[in-house]
């Protein structure tokens, strides 16, 4: 089962929306290959995008601008893991990708009903755990941290992993 089935839009507010990832918005989004870079190929993402929720980022305009994947009952059930999130480096610092993550986050709470949400940062991507920070998750110890893999293939990447319980 997919989040909100059926349904064109799954969160929508004055800056963002989210949606279903489409094949079609996947192809206009020429940058992903060199984010996801050198963590990761389009292989990769394409096997961790079959296992999980893809989610468009559009703009308030209907632009896509991102895209997140969104882990189901992982890294255990009731849980949720946003895989990863990636904005077009040419929509990046305006906040958008801060109201992004806050709005995956959202919305693995209401439609999945998950009570923790956490978020693997991989090594050397520093900006990310500021990023994440900032929108109120917490570095767990490495006895806290969950035993899977952190990243997009089954293969763990050294790293971070961060938590954001239910309020």
């Amino acid at each position: 089962m997919r989040l909100n089935e059926g349904s064109d839009q799954l969160v929508v507010n004055s800056r963002i929306r989210l949606s279903p990832l489409t094949k079609d918005a996947l192809i206009e989004m020429t940058w992903l290959e060199a984010a996801l870079s050198p963590e990761w190929t389009m292989a990769d993402f394409e096997v961790a995008r079959s296992r999980s929720e893809g989610i468009l980022v559009s703009d308030a305009d209907g632009a896509a601008i991102g895209l997140a994947l969104l882990g189901r009952d992982f890294p255990s059930p009731g849980d949720a893991t946003i895989l990863m999130l990636a904005v077009d480096p040419a929509r990046r610092y305006r906040g958008l990708g801060g109201e992004a993550g806050l709005a995956v986050e959202a919305l693995a709470r209401a439609q999945l009903g998950a009570s923790r949400v956490y978020v693997g940062v991989p090594e050397g991507r520093g900006l990310a755990v500021y990023f994440w920070l900032r929108l109120g998750f917490r570095p767990l110890g490495v006895a806290e941290a969950p035993d899977v893999p952190l990243g997009l293939t089954s293969e763990s990447k050294p790293g971070i992993w961060m938590l954001r319980e239910a309020a």
